[in-house]
């Protein structure tokens, strides 16, 4: 594979970013892929934007995604995977986020308002066709935590794109990371994701 993959997990902290994204550079080296990541922070604590590149492929030579090449965006939360493909999704890139909104400060305080998502998706298709609002945190919580709603996220993000990662692969990751009642419920709730992206890839046929 002459291709390098580039891809992004967004949100913001406390959402299981860089979790998500070793969770998709271990897969890959499990399939045989040279990887480089690297994650970028921004006042995570308090809620704050987090960024994580996943760059594999079989030759990878550098950490950070240029501007407009990122293949796919996985988006935690909804306004994050906006801003993030606003500036690294290349024009036919894939996007997929959750559709669970985490309000910042300044929205609570009703100092600024939350756009709507049919807003941010409509921004989204100015960059791209491949656009996937995902109902994660809901699926994640169907199948044992809220917390796995990365997990669905890669599992659906597997399905609509042609990433070159076995699912097997995916679940021997998660079983090696988790114990296993969380690795269990994070396999799940990948399988879940996946088979939701299955059924929209048939939708869109």
């Amino acid at each position: 594979m002459d291709k390098v993959w580039n891809i992004i997990i967004a949100g913001v902290g406390g959402q299981g970013i860089v979790t998500v994204a070793r969770i998709l550079a271990e897969s890959a080296l499990a399939s045989g892929y040279k990887v480089k990541t690297t994650d970028i922070v921004g006042g995570a604590q308090r809620g704050g934007a987090v960024l994580s590149h996943v760059r594999f492929g079989d030759y990878v030579y550098s950490s950070i995604i240029p501007d407009g090449l990122a293949d796919i965006v996985v988006g935690i939360e909804p306004l994050e995977a906006l801003r993030t493909s606003l500036q690294y999704l290349k024009q036919d890139g894939i996007v997929v986020f959750n559709d669970r909104p985490v309000y910042p400060l300044t929205v609570q305080l009703k100092q600024q308002k939350y756009p709507p998502l049919v807003d941010i998706k409509s921004a989204l298709l100015t960059i791209t066709n491949k656009v996937f609002v995902v109902n994660a945190s809901e699926i994640a919580s169907s199948v044992g935590s809220r917390l796995a709603t990365g997990s669905v996220l890669l599992g659906f993000m597997s399905a609509v794109s042609d990433i070159p990662i076995p699912k097997h692969n995916f679940y021997a990751t998660i079983e090696g990371m988790f114990a296993e009642k969380v690795a269990k419920i994070n396999i799940r709730a990948f399988e879940a994701g996946f088979s939701k992206g299955l059924e929209v890839s048939g939708q869109l046929k």
